[in-house]
């Protein structure tokens, strides 16, 4: 994966109107994702952190967090 299809992933994952669609999204990369996907996320987070938008990441680490659990269940 490179780093624009992992930037384009999360931005799909995080535009989600819903947990369901939320839910569909992650099914549909989550075999996918590999430490690129894990890296780039990651590197978003502390972007937003470092932007002082810690409630943002927050939620994009815990959805990181719940991704790669379910990663290594695969």
């Amino acid at each position: 994966m490179t780093e624009e299809q992992a930037r384009d992933i999360i931005r799909q994952l995080c535009a989600a109107q819903d947990k369901k669609e939320l839910q569909k999204l992650i099914g549909q990369y989550i075999s996918v994702c590999d430490d690129v996907f894990f890296r780039v996320l990651s590197d978003m987070v502390k972007h937003m952190r470092d932007q002082g938008d810690e409630l943002n990441a927050r939620k994009l680490q815990g959805m990181g967090d719940v991704m790669a659990r379910l990663r290594f269940l695969i």
